[in-house]
């Protein structure tokens, strides 16, 4: 976890002449961010999926690249079967992979009207990320699920999943604090990856105690409704999915309709009611006027000099294609004065500009500043700490890793050990 959370938030928007979407991401107090998501339309239906990795981001990322492969090469699946076909055979091949991680997927496919119809909603999920269906006026429509939401989050102490993972060699435990978890571990029941997890029980991948097998819902939706996929860094703290829908119609009734800042604004309230994870939120609004190229806004949040909270910053701000130097000079630009004076110190201000591109004082001197700022002998948190984090990754990414991880942050992994008797957070993992 980081000392503070990073607020940046990168927000695409992308509009055709069916639908009219934005999403946004925000760090949050994470040292990395691992979500991923797909929007993909087309005239007369779109794909849209929001992927919340744990344990690194590599299945997120595979899970969002493979999807999209498929639906360019294979169009719209055309029944629920040839879904969970798709879901398997995806997980089968990051699984082949050896790589570590995985990921919750909520999803949903679109399929618009002919004429006056109401359009057609295939939602499918597997983990605890959620599908939200809301009205203009700010109420949420009741899908049943969690919350009121159109998806069931896949907990290990719901009942039937844990009979579910009983019945596949697994078992659930209760962790301190009252989080369930499968097999002491993983707090999500259903997703992509998490190899360890889907070794026993079979022989059929939907008979493991973690499976991808999505659970599929059918409704109705009119044009004037709006779908929100988020994942669980949005309700994870006090933000109820009936609140998160009230304010996104608000913000947006305020705003021209515009889903993209609704998204950024959902992303900043999560913060505040205490979440401290990851936070992706997408809303999908069904009456797209004209067709628009993909555009992504880069919005800087406050600055901490801390290592680990650079590194977080500045891969943040990659993702919209900004430098450090160029997020910090955005961030200058609106800073308070408060936070301006601690990022200058005791040296010059910058100066205003007088071109620009290599050699311009004001570039030269962000780019002194970001360099400054990124070099881990200069920052709290030191070299070591970073080194640290980067190896305990490495580890709890193998398979195994978790197990040997929890035992070095359990004072068991070496000679001397004290068994039983650390005090690391099982939760972290």
């Amino acid at each position: 976890m980081l000392p503070k959370a990073v607020e940046s938030t990168v927000v695409e928007r992308h509009e055709t002449k069916a639908f009219k979407v934005g999403v946004a991401e925000m760090n949050g107090f994470r040292a990395s961010m691992e979500d991923a998501h797909i929007i993909h339309m087309k005239e007369t239906w779109g794909f849209f999926g929001v992927f919340d990795g744990h344990g690194g981001d590599q299945c997120s990322a595979f899970v969002e690249h493979t999807l999209v492969e498929r639906f360019e090469a294979g169009g719209c699946p055309e029944d629920d079967e040839t879904i969970r076909e798709m879901m398997f055979s995806v997980d089968k091949e990051f699984l082949d992979t050896d790589m570590g991680s995985g990921s919750t997927a909520t999803m949903c496919i679109v399929h618009k009207p002919a004429g006056g119809e109401k359009h057609k909603l295939r939602v499918i999920n597997a983990g605890d990320s959620r599908v939200l269906l809301g009205r203009r006026d700010g109420t949420i429509v009741d899908g049943g699920g969690t919350d009121q939401g159109l998806t069931t989050d896949h907990k290990p102490n719901y009942p039937s999943e844990r009979e579910r993972i009983y019945r596949c060699g697994g078992f659930v435990e209760e962790a301190e604090g009252g989080c369930a978890r499968v097999n002491g571990d993983l707090a999500v029941s259903r997703g992509f990856g998490d190899r360890e997890y889907k070794k026993s029980g079979g022989p059929h991948p939907k008979d493991h105690p973690v499976t991808i097998d999505p659970e599929i819902t059918h409704l109705d939706c009119d044009d004037a409704d709006f779908l929100m996929l988020v994942c669980d860094g949005v309700s994870e703290g006090d933000f109820s999915n009936p609140e998160v829908v009230k304010y996104a119609a608000e913000i947006m009734a305020e705003n021209d309709w515009d889903p993209g800042v609704a998204c950024k604004m959902v992303c900043h309230r999560a913060v505040d009611r205490n979440s401290k994870d990851n936070i992706t939120c997408m809303i999908v609004m069904f009456d797209g006027k004209e067709v628009k190229e993909k555009s992504v806004e880069f919005n800087p949040g406050p600055i901490t000099e801390h290592n680990g909270f650079i590194t977080a910053y500045k891969a943040i701000a990659a993702k919209a294609n900004f430098t450090l130097a160029e997020a910090i000079e955005k961030r200058y630009d609106i800073m308070p004065e408060d936070e301006r004076e601690k990022l200058v110190g005791d040296g010059p201000e910058p100066p205003p500009r007088t071109s620009y591109g290599e050699g311009d004082e004001r570039t030269e001197w962000f780019k002194r500043k970001a360099a400054k700022l990124d070099n881990p002998q200069d920052s709290p948190g030191g070299d070591g700490q970073n080194e640290l984090l980067r190896l305990l990754g490495q580890l709890n990414s193998r398979p195994g890793g978790t197990d040997q991880l929890r035992a070095i942050l359990e004072n068991r992994g070496g000679p001397g050990g004290d068994p039983g008797g650390g005090n690391a957070d099982p939760g972290i993992l």
